[in-house]
């Protein structure tokens, strides 16, 4: 007995499910490789992944509008078209698989970024399926909506939106850092340029335990302020070890290329390693940040470990230019200061108190 329309659908959700659920599963997207197989040149393994990909992006693409269309048309002609969108998104698991094989080479970043773009055509393939077999596709502009956002999907394939390679792929994760260390910055620094918030004697009648709260959440204390201060200072030497470590491993992608040695690459894997800390190392720092300060003393101890890793890394590299090498000093010795600066300010707030 062939199938209805409406159960092939289920079988391609089902399938579609199914393979979703393993992507999310697969954590060797979280996981560098052993070692780098390249950082500008893309190995042959590597580019026909990478055609695949493509080619999967392209028949969903193509696919998902005449999916929708003949399915209002014509549930019986619609049967065939949802395997090939099966097959599409197959064609894409299969690219991922390959490059999440540490034989390739490939870095996290690159892993990472095209685990995301894979899963965004899956899920968005999924929902397009779900409304057909649901027939809630049929009301209104539905099925057109959910067609617009499979196409939007594999448009960030198709129009060369997805970083390629471990080059690519890891300047996006460190311009990424960069921007959430400038955001970050740029929240603090204005919430500091406020100055310390002024407290108002209560008045007669009013509870002491609301003295001071006007715009306590957006100001700090005068005894927090010289903490938040160093804090942002710490925030903008982060932001200095991103612009460091895109400038260490351009000069040492140039040197693997100039002699082939494998050692610069398993150096570049390092320096985006450490970085990660760093950036990530942000987003908890600012998200304890907001007044009232507390609890502050282990997250800062850790940027500054995170950044003096970094910095004592690219130091004990031989043959980067001497510009790079004095850069990392100034960064090291400016952590150092505002660890200082941070303890002098909380022993200062703890006297106060």
């Amino acid at each position: 007995m062939s199938d209805t329309p409406t159960s092939s659908n289920a079988q391609v959700k089902r399938s579609l499910d199914n393979l979703i659920d393993h992507v999310k599963k697969d954590v060797s997207c979280a996981k560098d490789p052993p070692h780098l197989s390249h950082y500008r040149d893309l190995p042959e393994d590597v580019e026909k992944a990478y055609r695949l990909l493509e080619n999967g992006a392209q028949m969903v693409h193509s696919t998902a509008t005449k999916y929708t269309l003949v399915g209002k048309i014509n549930e019986d002609d619609q049967k065939k078209l949802g395997t090939d969108l099966l097959r599409g998104c197959e064609l894409i698991g299969a690219c991922l698989h390959t490059l999440l094989q540490d034989g390739t080479g490939c870095s996290r970043a690159v892993r990472h970024l095209t685990q995301r773009a894979s899963l965004s055509i899956f899920i968005n393939v999924q929902h397009l399926v779900q409304s057909f077999e649901d027939h809630t596709a049929l009301e209104g502009n539905v099925g057109a909506r959910l067609t617009g956002a499979v196409w939007e999907a594999c448009d960030h394939i198709l129009k060369k939106m997805l970083p390629r390679g471990n080059r690519n792929a890891i300047r996006r994760e460190l311009f990424t850092w960069t921007r959430e260390c400038q955001d970050t910055m740029e929240e603090f620094q204005e919430m500091v340029d406020m100055g310390p918030r002024e407290a108002i004697a209560p008045e007669d009648g009013e509870d002491d335990d609301d003295f001071g709260l006007d715009g306590e959440e957006e100001q700090y204390s005068d005894d927090d302020l010289p903490i938040a201060k160093a804090c942002l200072g710490l925030l903008k030497n982060s932001r200095g070890n991103m612009k460091i470590a895109l400038e260490t491993c351009e000069a040492l992608g140039e040197k693997a290329r100039e002699t082939q040695d494998e050692q610069y690459l398993d150096s570049i894997q390092k320096v985006h390693e450490l970085s990660r800390s760093i950036g990530e190392g942000v987003t908890d720092l600012g998200s304890i940040m907001y007044p009232p300060l507390t609890d502050l003393e282990g997250q800062v101890k850790k940027q500054v470990g995170f950044i003096k890793n970094l910095q004592d890394y690219i130091l004990s590299l031989e043959g980067l230019p001497s510009n790079i090498s004095e850069f990392a000093n100034v960064l090291r010795n400016a952590a150092e200061t505002r660890e200082s600066e941070f303890y002098a300010a909380l022993e200062a707030s703890r006297l106060q108190k």
